[in-house]
């Protein structure tokens, strides 16, 4: 017995669990988004099987709220702006906030109109004191 137990702890070093927490985080997420709040700059960091993908990979984040804005009913999109606005998440984090979330609806690039959760996680940089965000979205 004392000589499986090892070969299975070995076999557990020898995965790379980096790879298989990102491989996770990707499947429940389809959209994930990186973004520096203070240089107003954004990138995605995985962008497959989501339903709206009418904006560009990478470029400013207030050019990101914006675009994603148009794609949300008419009765969200002022909430989503108001929520998402590099504003808005700088005041949050100075708040004490590490964390926005929001639920709304957003037109998908096939038309149909589909609920979807968005979850920013607000940190600072600890190289440069710059504040991120990173953006989980998933269609629920």
């Amino acid at each position: 017995m004392g000589r499986n137990k090892i070969f299975r702890v070995r076999e557990m070093e020898n995965i790379d669990k980096t790879k298989l927490l990102t491989k996770v985080i990707f499947n429940e997420y389809p959209l994930l988004i990186l973004g520096n709040l203070t240089q107003n700059t954004y990138s995605f960091l995985t962008y497959e099987d989501f339903s709206s993908t009418k904006c560009a990979a990478a470029g400013s984040f207030d050019d990101l709220i914006d675009s994603g804005c148009e794609t949300m009913h008419d009765m969200d999109k002022d909430l989503f702006k108001k929520t998402f606005s590099r504003d808005n998440l700088l005041k949050e984090y100075a708040a004490g906030k590490g964390k926005v979330s929001l639920r709304v609806f957003q037109e998908g690039d096939d038309g149909v109109l589909r609920k979807v959760e968005i979850t920013d996680f607000l940190i600072k940089d600890e190289n440069s004191e710059d504040v991120l965000v990173i953006s989980f979205n998933k269609n629920i």
